[in-house]
């Protein structure tokens, strides 16, 4: 009866793997939300969120996707990450909430806010202070900053001179494909 046991193993019974599936491609409404799931992932907001801020694209004058686009490049959490100030957009959320950050003088935390142009961005003078800041001018030495937004380190300071362009993002997703989605 060992025999048999051994035998089995030998010829190729894996204790349990299964053999690996073949995966279909996806339809075109599964590529649609993929893409959809990717945006909201890279942004980090709700699927309400999304939905709304592709209503205001599409009701505005310029194209759907870039304005889609350019409404989410908008978002303060957003351009605190594009600044350079925080590694992930998470992190920028998170100074955001914490009230860390000012919009012309006055403390925000709402990450969604939308910032215009004009605008300038700061680290809360009392705040300056903390460990998360004191290598803050040499960090932003090799920012590359897009052109929309203009670094100010010394100040601690960031100021939005431009709207953002959706070539400028880099984001890697279809956005032709998450209009389709929302405009079925």
């Amino acid at each position: 009866m060992v025999e048999t046991t051994t035998t089995q193993a030998k010829q190729g019974s894996r204790g349990g793997m299964r053999p690996p599936q073949r995966r279909r491609p996806h339809s075109r409404y599964g590529q649609q939300m993929e893409e959809k799931q990717n945006l909201k992932k890279i942004y980090g907001i709700r699927e309400q969120q999304l939905k709304k801020y592709f209503v205001t694209a599409h009701q505005s004058t310029v194209e759907t996707g870039p304005g889609l686009i350019e409404i989410l490049e908008k978002r303060l959490d957003n351009a605190v990450y594009r600044a350079g100030w925080s590694p992930t957009r998470a992190a920028a959320r998170q100074l955001v909430s914490h009230r860390l950050v000012t919009v012309n003088g006055r403390p925000v935390d709402v990450p969604s806010l939308q910032v215009k142009v004009g605008d300038v961005i700061s680290i809360k003078e009392s705040k300056r202070k903390k460990a998360i800041f004191t290598n803050f001018t040499k960090s932003l030495q090799n920012v590359a900053a897009p052109s929309w937004i203009l670094l100010d380190p010394e100040n601690f300071s960031f100021k939005v001179t431009g709207l953002p362009g959706a070539d400028e993002a880099g984001l890697g997703v279809d956005i032709r494909a998450i209009v389709e989605y929302f405009a079925r």
